[in-house]
């Protein structure tokens, strides 16, 4: 492996990372033992957190403290967080518990990464263990917060770890949160009772605890015994009965806040919706915090919902004023949407709106806004309403009146493109996806130099060795420390490399996800690329369906990944699934066209099979619905189901009978893919954004006033 270094200083790295990709643990090991000095320091930095797990995984922990405390002797790192926290985990691995105390000294603990502090704490431990507040402080670590995967991670390394021996209560705490995780309730709930028997105080002194045990029985099938534990538990809380709790002493009003909030949980479980709603209220003036009093505002706002629609109004405009964070309602706020939508229920769904507007969260608001707006349009909503809250002056006409809802729609700060544009299109105004002046980092530079040592030379290493399919990972990590156009300098490489659904990824996420990020045209091409052209602009054609379409579907379906497999097992470029390709197959030969010997999902890997059967069926579907919209939806949820929602929606518009549609993946999907085609149309195919949703929608061809 010596040999690797003669191709340059930092070529076993990647070599290595390659090989770990493989499988190939030991030649993994082999290769980044190789890499030498002469490594830049990003790459030393990176080989030394892949190699230092691997050889502890692989029982070679002198071997993984030699090589640490080496470089710790030669360099800057020892004052870094990774090398310290490496050096932690492996000492520790040594029963070096006091050199980990030593370590951390004089380190603030806001600067201890959280498998720092539990190392920390676990030595503590094994150096004095009968010391109480040793042991409490382990038992804390494990029952504060939620459980996660550093949870069942550490609790393996302190059942290994000599000398160090928790309660059996505690060990049966921790194995049942760490169930819960695993959605085995009856598991959880099994190890639960246990610590129930022996301590039942253990839960009062960690509401934590006490949340995964109402989660236990309100999803492992006995959540009537649940509910009995506990309102008798509250009660005798509530009594000022002694409540011993052994570590900390809890406000009981939090206490109480678990018990009846998850007694309503169960209660919403088996239906019973009068003694949930009732537990709710009596839990939401106990709320110890913002987002707990959120999430108990939620369920009474479910459990109205599916106890009696007709006074969800009523009990959200009580309930706004007090919410804290609008976004998490979007998904109630959204069902209702969907369900007075569906019923036609134009009067409440302006009743909701009427309570969310400059309260909810802007997308929601889009939505209820452009619904509204068409439901005036097309007479659904009489217009004897109460619109004062909108300025709006008394006996305003329909046309002006739906236009005050558009431009709602149209404007809301954070809206979706989809919504944005088909407003557009009734107000006659045009969406200005780049901005007239582009951000000057868009000129056009001349070729970088790139300085062996730096962080954009370790991440072009990538490329440069063949490791483009493991690059995006090592890249988001350094996301916040690039700058923009190095940030477009990877996505292009990773287009190069055909790694388009890595490209749109690294994109998205590090360049959209800036708030107030101005994006450029550049920007949108990466995050909407082009690639196989030349096999589907023909196809489009041939099969008469529009390319914007065509690009905005496999984006959506594939992120232009050949080989990518879906859960349901859809494959390739248009996720087909294999019985539907092979009937399209069957029908395409019958036509007279290629003969597509379907075999198995191997043969929907290769571009050109998948994108010419996934065109014909695209085109097939359109001409069955009738309707590009109908077609997309009957892709995604299957042309009998969309044929019957829409047999029974027979009098809505088909922009709004896509907002009634009951699955919300179907509905959703539709969207996304009619947004991606209206920047496919602004970007490549010079069309408004408008235009491309109304070319779909025909009654949005001519704007609001000239009806």
């Amino acid at each position: 492996m010596k040999e690797l270094s003669l191709f340059g200083p930092d070529a076993p790295f990647y070599i290595g990372l390659k090989l770990l990709k493989l499988g190939n643990k030991e030649g993994a090991i082999a290769a980044l033992l190789s890499v030498h000095g002469g490594a830049a320091p990003v790459v030393q930095q990176n080989r030394l957190k892949t190699l230092i797990p691997l050889l502890l995984e692989t029982k070679q922990t002198d071997k993984a403290l030699t090589i640490l405390e080496n470089i710790g002797n030669n360099s800057g790192y020892t004052k870094q967080t990774w090398y310290r926290s490496l050096l932690t985990e492996v000492r520790f691995a040594k029963g070096q518990y006091q050199n980990i105390l030593d370590m951390q000294k004089g380190v603030d603990a806001s600067e201890l990464t959280p498998k720092e502090q539990a190392l920390g704490l676990f030595s503590r431990l094994a150096m004095d263990p009968k010391n109480q507040k040793n042991l409490d402080g382990v038992t804390a670590f494990f029952l504060t917060g939620p459980a996660t995967e550093l949870t069942r991670d550490l609790f393996t390394t302190i059942r290994q770890a000599p000398n160090i021996f928790l309660p059996q209560t505690v060990n049966d705490a921790v194995r049942g949160r760490l169930f819960i995780i695993d959605r085995a309730y009856g598991d959880a709930l099994y190890y639960f009772k246990q610590a129930l028997r022996r301590n039942r105080y253990l839960f009062e002194a960690y509401p934590d605890l006490l949340s995964d045990l109402g989660k236990a029985y309100q999803y492992s099938g006995v959540a009537k015994e649940g509910i009995k534990l506990f309102l008798d538990w509250e009660s005798t809380i509530r009594s000022n009965q002694s409540t011993q709790a052994l570590v900390t002493n809890n406000d009981k009003n939090e206490i109480r806040f678990k018990l009846l909030f998850f007694a309503g949980r169960m209660a919403r479980q088996v239906r019973i919706f009068s003694d949930a709603l009732n537990y709710f209220y009596r839990a939401l003036p106990l709320a110890p915090d913002p987002q707990q009093r959120d999430a108990c505002i939620w369920y009474i706002l479910d459990s109205t919902l599916e106890a009696d629609p007709n006074l969800f109004p009523s009990t959200l405009e009580t309930l706004v004023p007090i919410w804290s964070s609008p976004s998490y309602f979007d998904d109630l706020l959204d069902k209702i949407c969907t369900n007075f939508t569906t019923e036609h229920n134009w009067t409440g769904l302006l009743k909701i709106f009427k309570i969310i507007y400059q309260k909810a969260d802007s997308p929601v608001q889009a939505r209820y806004a452009y619904i509204l707006a068409r439901a005036i349009t097309e007479g659904y909503l009489p217009l004897n309403k109460d619109l004062n809250f909108l300025g709006l002056p008394a006996g305003v006409n329909r046309s002006e009146t739906a236009k005050a809802f558009y431009t709602i729609a149209f404007e809301t700060d954070k809206a979706s493109l989809y919504y944005r544009s088909l407003a557009a299109a009734f107000l006659g105004t045009q969406i200005r996806l780049i901005p007239e002046t582009e951000d000057v980092q868009e000129s056009t530079k001349g070729a970088q130099h790139i300085d062996e040592s730096t962080l954009i030379a370790y991440l072009t290493g990538f490329f440069s060795w063949g490791c483009a399919d493991i690059a995006l990972p090592y890249v988001l990590e350094y996301k916040d420390q690039l700058a923009t156009e190095e940030i477009r300098q990877l996505a292009q490489m990773f287009g190069n490399q055909k790694r388009w659904g890595d490209q749109i990824q690294l994109i998205s996420r590090a360049l959209f996800s800036k708030p107030d990020y101005t994006a450029t045209k550049t920007d949108y091409e990466l995050l909407y690329p082009r690639p196989f052209r030349d096999l589907m602009e023909p196809l489009a054609k041939q099969h008469t369906i529009p390319i914007e379409i065509f690009y905005g579907l496999v984006r959506t379906e594939s992120a232009f990944i050949p080989d990518i497999r879906s859960n349901a097992g859809a494959k390739g470029l248009t996720q087909l699934m294999l019985a539907t390709a092979q009937d399209a197959a069957w029908r395409i030969k019958r036509e007279g066209g290629p003969d597509f010997a379907i075999k198995d999902n191997r043969d929907l890997e290769d571009p050109e099979t998948n994108l010419y059967i996934g065109a014909w069926y695209l085109s097939y579907l359109i001409k069955r619905t009738g309707s590009p919209l109908l077609a997309l939806a009957s892709y995604n949820g299957g042309m009998t189901r969309v044929r019957n929602w829409r047999a029974s929606q027979a009098s809505l518009t088909e922009d709004i009978f896509l907002e009634t549609i009951p699955i919300t993946e179907t509905r959703e999907y539709s969207r996304k893919v009619l947004a991606a085609a209206a920047v496919y149309g602004y970007l490549y195919f010079n069309l408004s954004m408008e235009k491309v949703f109304a070319d779909i929608f025909p009654v949005q061809q001519s704007p609001l006033e000239a009806r």
